[in-house]
């Protein structure tokens, strides 16, 4: 490694810590303030993405790992089922702590610790190949010429900072004292948020590192090595898998392990990825149709040039004529033969790659059919999360408009390099938009598959041929160094916005038990209501209480609840016999036959229970034993009162 080399890695080194930090710090302000919490009768706890009652649900799976399971369980739900590999993910991270000795919360940490820094390794990754200090194409001899660029690596790190930190148009509001503030735009779709995106939800992580570290093995990296088609005379089954696109067997492997993991773990990664593979699968049958069709076989390959779509208009490959006319030969001298084998070599690798993903989808997609993994999908129909348009563009920022401009560039520019990425945008919002109106899936769900990095890395290369133009290029600087310099600032609008929330919920204390559960700390006796259950209980037994405490249960303790999140099957149906239930509304052999019906062993009673009794009349919110009589006390504090059937 040369210094100049040394002092480039350096600097970027210094750029991804920089961005951690960041993107951690509130994070750490929030464990800096653990001891600081205003009501001593509250209980520190390290949580995330507390806008969303999902964190007990990822905390639930990271348990039982912990606990020792290996599959994952539905604990938020109490019909009877075996365990499948859905959340997967969250029971090896429980694992993981459990060989580590770690708290379930710290492994969650563990997730975006391991992950975060990938995420933005692979960023960097396609940084270096799209802005690259040597620019190289292949010749007739196939060696690698270097055509030197001057200024690329300032261009690197120009597109690295445009990728990480373009997010939102500022928000211009009014607070209560009237005074003007900036804010973002879909602030509660945290994803959206370049700060926190850096070091989102570990599952959402690792879809994103997959998918795109295997996009860029599978088409970009390929595409580079990728040579003239040689025909051979394959003798054994799967032998042409061992030498297409220079990929080894082994290599082809793990990239297949890998993208069903992506599809188990986070399925809209790998469907948007096997979406761009098809479509690059369709564009160069296209093309190798057309060149076969205009020419004769002898005349295609005295052209010499077969032009893949992800290489640009400079970066073709030279084939050797002599290569084409031995090829009879070698095929068995079948001309048809030789158009099938070349397909197969051309084409093979991202269509072996779709089928062999394909279980991981398939996998789950009978697997959500039946009960209670089907919950899910049940509960995104009744309560879908649509896309507000207009605000997620807002949201999205000035960079889906650079990230357009850029691909028109492109396109006009015959620069096919850039193909991939316009297809993972143009795939990405088509199954957002199909989403919309075929209710399976949460549209929302689809733009969390990394669609920042393509649209980020498209604007930066408009800038870079904005900054082509000699009598525009001071003005192409100061603009683009504007537009980065208002991207951190947005930066800081959201690190403000998430310290401001953690200063609240550390100052907070009422009500006593809130919903949504993450939105304050819990009170200490209330936990201890939940640690008597994980002491005490088997955590086969099912669990009764409110939303809150039943969101809780499954994560600090390891019990099933009967309800408690939107997983749990029939959630509307149960909601409502949960408050009929803690209101008395139930005469004593219907509230047996629920209970017996729900499996239902443990009833927990606290703050949020006794208010539906209070608002159903009763005077104080009378305790449960006096509408149930049948029901036995087996823990009781001033708060919580616990009772068993």
């Amino acid at each position: 490694m040369n210094q100049k080399t040394s002092i480039k890695s350096v600097i970027f080194l210094s750029l991804i810590l920089f961005f951690l930090l960041f993107s951690f710090s509130p994070t750490i302000f929030e464990l800096s303030q653990s001891d600081k919490l205003k009501d001593p009768n509250r209980e520190f706890i390290l949580e995330h993405n507390y806008y969303w009652p999902d964190f007990n649900l990822y905390l639930s799976k990271i348990r039982q790992g912990f606990e020792g399971h290996l599959m994952a369980l539905e604990k938020y739900t109490s019909e009877p089922h075996a365990g499948s590999l859905i959340q997967e993910f969250y029971v090896i991270l429980g694992l993981a702590g459990r060989f580590l000795n770690i708290d379930p919360n710290f492994s969650y940490q563990l997730g975006r610790l391991i992950l975060s820094p990938l995420l933005l390794l692979i960023i960097l990754t396609f940084i270096r190949y799209y802005f690259s200090s040597t620019r190289c194409h292949l010749v007739p001899e196939h060696n690698l010429v270097p055509e030197h660029k001057n200024n690329q690596f300032f261009w690197q790190i120009l597109a690295f900072l445009i990728v990480v930190t373009s997010g939102s148009f500022p928000k211009f509001v009014t607070d209560a004292q009237g005074l003007l503030q900036v804010s973002r735009y879909m602030e509660w779709w945290s994803n959206i948020d370049a700060l926190q995106r850096l070091t989102f939800i570990p599952h959402i992580l690792f879809g994103q590192v997959v998918s795109f570290y295997l996009l860029f093995q599978l088409v970009i990296k390929t595409a580079i090595k990728q040579s003239a088609p040689t025909f051979h005379n394959y003798s054994r089954p799967l032998e042409f898998m061992k030498s297409f696109n220079n990929l080894t067997m082994k290599q082809f492997i793990l990239f297949i392990l890998l993208g069903n993991a992506a599809g188990l773990v986070f399925p809209p990664s790998l469907i948007t990825l096997d979406g761009v593979l098809l479509l690059i699968t369709f564009i160069k049958l296209k093309n190798f149709a057309n060149s076969t069709s205009k020419k004769s076989y002898h005349q295609a390959a005295e052209d010499t040039n077969f032009e893949d779509p992800t290489y640009g208009k400079d970066d073709r490959v030279s084939l050797r004529p002599d290569t084409w006319r031995d090829a009879p030969a070698k095929a068995g001298g079948k001309h048809r033969n030789l158009e099938k084998l070349g397909v197969s070599e051309k084409f093979g690798i991202e269509v072996a790659f779709i089928i062999l993903t394909l279980p991981s989808l398939l996998y789950l997609f009978f697997t959500t059919k039946t009960l209670p993994w089907s919950a899910l999908v049940e509960f995104h129909r009744a309560h879908p999360m649509m896309i507000p348009f207009d605000q997620y563009v807002l949201g999205t920022g000035p960079i889906i408009f650079l990230g357009l401009l850029g691909a028109i560039v492109s396109i006009i520019k015959k620069d096919k390099r850039f193909q991939p990425l316009i297809l993972w945008v143009l795939v990405t919002f088509s199954f957002a938009s199909l989403f919309s109106v075929v209710r399976e899936q949460s549209p929302l769900r689809f733009t969390q598959t990394g669609v920042f990095i393509p649209l980020g890395l498209l604007g930066a290369y408009f800038f870079y041929q904005l900054y082509q133009i000699r009598p525009i290029r001071l003005i192409s600087l100061i603009g683009i160094l504007l537009y980065l310099f208002i991207n951190l600032f947005m930066m800081k609008v959201s690190h403000n916005w998430q310290t401001t929330f953690i200063s609240q919920r550390v100052g907070a204390n009422i009500p006593l038990v809130p919903y949504p559960p993450q939105t304050m700390y819990p009170l200490k006796t209330w936990m201890d209501g939940i640690r008597f259950l994980r002491d005490n209980t088997n955590h086969n037994d099912v669990v009764l209480a409110e939303i809150t405490a039943g969101n809780f249960i499954p994560a600090y303790s390891g019990n099933t609840v009967y309800f408690g999140q939107s997983n749990t099957v029939d959630y509307d149906r149960k909601q409502l016999e949960v408050d009929r239930f803690f209101k008395g509304e139930m005469k004593e052999d219907e509230a047996k036959n629920f209970l017996q019906q729900g499996r239902i062993k443990y009833i927990f009673e606290s703050v949020q229970e006794k208010d539906l009794s209070a608002q159903a009349g009763k005077s104080g919110g009378r305790s449960l034993d006096t509408s149930y009589p049948f029901l036995k006390s087996v823990y009781n504090t001033d708060l919580v009162t616990i009772y068993s059937y």
